[in-house]
């Protein structure tokens, strides 16, 4: 099962576009999915004392074990905030590393996605991103997708343009195809 992730909590972002699109075309090729869109994000569970196990949010537990745990690879659509990616994203990662911390990513595959309305498609959040996987014992793909100048490639909150349309496929295969 592969778990997409919009990574920020902003409402009815065109992060979570590109991610449901993607997550579409991931099941077009055979895959399971599951989509976490970080804007349903209950930020009450995060408290000073998410960094007790004990303590987790039974809440912020059960999107852990149902998002992350049980997926086999993950996909990570990134925002650009101020040259790097969310502060959610990092609170999230963050409170679910307090429990089961090497069962989260370590060794599991995981795909990048940079989305900015910039030329550079998040290449430094993403870069930024993918040194927090690392640590963390996660594998990001070598051929991390940045999406630039999002505002032009989306009409009626759909993707419109057949150049990025086919480079979100082809890190599809390539997701579904990794192993490590």
């Amino acid at each position: 099962m592969i778990t997409v992730i919009s990574g920020t909590n902003r409402p009815a972002s065109r992060t979570l576009l590109f991610a449901t699109h993607f997550q579409r075309q991931l099941e077009a090729l055979g895959a399971s999915t599951r989509l976490l869109d970080l804007a349903e994000l209950n930020l009450s569970h995060f408290i000073p004392e998410m960094y007790n196990a004990a303590e987790m949010a039974p809440e912020l537990r059960e999107l852990q074990q149902h998002y992350v745990l049980e997926a086999e690879k993950l996909a990570i659509f990134v925002p650009e905030y101020n040259g790097s990616y969310p502060g959610v994203l990092k609170l999230f990662l963050d409170g679910i590393s307090v429990n089961a911390y090497s069962q989260n990513v370590k060794g599991k595959v995981i795909a990048l996605v940079g989305i900015a309305t910039g030329r550079a498609g998040n290449l430094r959040g993403m870069d930024h991103l993918a040194d927090t996987i690392a640590h963390m014992g996660g594998w990001v793909l070598p051929n991390k997708l940045p999406i630039s100048g999002v505002e032009h490639l989306l009409t009626d909150g759909r993707l419109n343009d057949a150049a990025t349309e086919k480079a979100l496929l082809r890190h599809a295969e390539q997701l579904i195809a990794a192993h490590h």
